[in-house]
This record gives structure tokens, C-alpha cells and sequence, in this order.
């Protein structure tokens, strides 16, 4: 259960502080509503051994899986996908279909041995250059290639608008949140503060890819807290 710290009022399930925030209803005419999740440490760092699953608890975990399910697509960087395997979104219980997983790929690099490509209830959209080959022969998971004459993440969210999506979740990576935060794509960011410290400078902040041209401001929307762990809720300043 997660407890609101800047209201009154009694804890709630993950889901139910999601629908409340009708995350749909934001999405613009020409593109969804863009919202990224993130765990990281209280040192700033956004992964364990290569690895976002050794930071976030339980709770985290329950966070996410709501994210997901909450959301018409899940954008996820072919980076994020090779390190982090993935394999269907959304289990059935929380909602009949998987949401689709998209992932955006200039040189077309897609790690098509993840386990997001062996499940075969799980939908994938890929969005690649005008000459983007097929997906290898065997892939289980229904995959659609979509070929842009500028492969840029402002023409794939258009697509996907116009698709019906509203409500785009990603889930990084690092490069992927600096690539949209410099196109003014990014709309919410949701963070989750574990307490843990590692002291690895090794490893990876929510955000990599040098300085930023602007400064990217955000405003607090909420603060959640379960057991130890804060989930921030935080809105792009325009």
C-alpha cells in the first residue's frame, strides 16, 4: 500500500493512485503523454551490477507492473531491452492484453535474442530507418517493423497517436530520457528513491549522454511512501 505524504487521506493500491491521475486524458492531438520510471539510489545512481532489478523492493516492483498497465504502450530503448532481457509486459491477471513494447532504433540494432521476442502474447513495434530489414526467422512475439523516412522519436510518437495511444510509459534508458528531454517529449517523470547507497561511479544515472542545452526543470505532482521507499511524481516544466 502506498501512503500520500503531502495529503491526508488513507494508503491506496499502486493502481488506484494511477487511475485517480488519468494519465490518458493528458496525451496531446499529436502525441501521447510521455511519462518515464526510473528506480535509483540515494547516491543517484540507477542500476546494481548493470542491473535495475537488484535496487527496487517489492513495492517498486508493484509500482511498475501499475506503470505498465496503465499505459497504451511501453517505449524501451534497445539498450534497456539487451541489459534487462524484459519478456511480457503485463501478466494477465492485471490486464487481459500486454500493451505493446516499442522500441525506436536508428541503425536498426535490435537485440532480437531478449526475452521480449520469445513471448508470443507480448506485441512488439519496432521503429527503424526507410531500409530496416525483417526480424529474424523464429521470433515468437508478433513483431511489426515500421519504417521512417526520419527515424526520430517526435515521427514515432505521431505514429503511435495516431495508432489510438495516449498514455506512452518507457522505461529508459539513460540515453533514450536525454534524447527525448532535449526534444521537449518528456512530460511526467516518475522516480522511485530506494535507500540504498552503492558508491559505484561505474554505473549509470537515470539520465547519460553529456549536459543537457537547457536545464530540464520539473514541478512535484506527489509523494508516495511504502515502508522505506519515496515514489516521486514529477511534472516537466515548459
Amino acid at each position: 500500500m502506498f501512503q500520500r505524504l503531502d495529503a491526508a487521506g488513507a494508503p491506496r493500491e499502486a493502481s488506484s493512485w494511477l487511475a485517480a491521475a488519468d494519465l490518458g486524458s493528458l496525451a496531446r492531438s499529436e502525441r501521447p503523454h510521455v511519462f518515464f520510471n526510473f528506480v535509483g539510489t540515494l547516491d543517484g545512481r540507477a542500476a546494481l551490477d548493470g542491473s535495475t532489478k537488484p535496487l527496487g523492493g517489492p513495492a517498486d516492483l508493484e509500482m511498475l507492473l501499475s506503470l505498465r498497465a496503465a499505459a497504451d504502450a511501453v517505449l524501451i530503448g534497445p539498450g534497456t531491452v539487451r541489459a534487462e532481457g524484459y519478456g511480457r509486459l503485463v501478466g494477465p491477471k492485471r490486464r487481459p492484453t500486454s500493451p505493446p513494447a516499442v522500441l525506436l532504433s536508428r541503425r536498426f540494432d535490435i537485440p532480437w535474442e531478449a526475452g521480449l521476442f520469445a513471448a508470443a502474447d507480448q506485441p512488439v513495434i519496432v521503429y527503424g530507418p526507410a531500409d530496416a530489414g525483417e526480424p529474424p526467422a523464429g521470433i515468437a512475439a508478433p513483431v511489426e517493423v515500421v519504417r521512417l523516412d526520419e527515424c526520430t522519436p517526435a515521427r514515432a510518437l505521431a505514429d503511435l497517436r495516431a495508432r489510438g495511444v495516449r498514455a506512452l510509459l518507457s522505461e529508459g534508458g539513460p540515453t533514450l530520457f536525454r534524447s527525448l528531454l532535449v526534444d521537449q517529449l518528456v512530460d511526467e517523470l516518475f522516480l522511485t528513491l530506494t535507500p540504498v547507497i552503492t558508491g559505484d561511479e561505474a554505473e549509470l544515472s537515470i539520465v547519460s549522454g553529456g549536459r543537457l542545452p537547457d536545464l530540464a526543470r520539473f514541478s512535484l505532482r506527489w509523494i508516495l511512501r511504502s515502508e522505506d521507499e519515496l515514489f516521486l511524481r514529477y511534472a516537466f516544466a515548459r
